[in-house]
């Protein structure tokens, strides 16, 4: 299986779970797992409950998918870098001119403080073992890192432009292809439709929204009531 087609299948299985996520939710998972705050619903004014359900469908659905999209973005770089798991490092790949060691965070906000540490102690010691060593954190979207992970770099003598790539940069570096972002959006054209068919995950979202609307309004007889009910 060709690179852009593992890429196009790791998308369209995440569409497909997208689409689990939603179609599993209910009024009364709302209510058991605490997916509402009712001080917060208060503090917006939500007096109806269409408003209250689409706020807290959308807010309990898209973290989700962030959340589990965060996975599959650390593959998709995994695929595009095409290297071995190292024994700490996401991702090794070694060729003629240099070896890389690869730490593969989702985004550029993926990484704290202690993680950066525990980086560089890594990057170091590897430098240290392979003289022809690339270590570098690999931020698979965004224009530059988190002030956080560069600060903390050069707090431990590292240069964070050569320790760091992020978005297009991160995708040219791995590639030698100048625009090769461009391409691999272009892999994931049309994954969606593709899955869903004939409908979108917004159109997913929009039913669940009016679903759970709906069975509130069965259970309830007002707002301040289904909020008395999440204590």
């Amino acid at each position: 299986m060709s690179k852009e087609a593992q890429i196009q299948e790791l998308l369209a299985n995440f569409v497909k779970n997208a689409s689990v996520i939603i179609g599993k939710l209910s009024s009364e998972r709302m209510i058991e797992e605490s997916a509402i705050n009712p001080i917060l619903a208060k503090a917006l004014g939500f007096k109806d409950f269409d408003s209250l359900a689409r706020f807290y469908v959308y807010q309990r659905i898209g973290r989700s998918l962030v959340t589990s999209f965060g996975m599959k973005m650390e593959n998709l770089v995994k695929l595009v870098v095409d290297g071995e798991k190292g024994e700490w490092w996401d991702v090794v790949k070694k060729s003629n001119d240099a070896n890389y060691y690869v730490s593969v965070k989702s985004g550029p906000r993926d990484m704290n403080k202690d993680q950066t540490v525990e980086f560089s102690r890594r990057a170091k010691d590897v430098m240290k073992k392979d003289n022809k060593a690339h270590p570098f954190i690999a931020m698979g979207y965004g224009k530059k890192a988190w002030p956080v992970i560069t600060d903390t770099l050069k707090k431990q003598n590292l240069d964070p432009d050569k320790h760091t790539f992020v978005g297009k940069r991160l995708y040219e570096q791995l590639s030698g292809e100048k625009d090769y972002y461009l391409k691999l959006l272009d892999f994931v054209v049309n994954v969606e439709s593709n899955v869903i068919k004939g409908k979108s995950i917004l159109n997913l979202i929009d039913e669940k929204v009016e679903e759970i609307s709906k069975s509130f309004k069965k259970k309830y007889n007002s707002v301040d009531e289904l909020l008395l009910d999440t204590f």
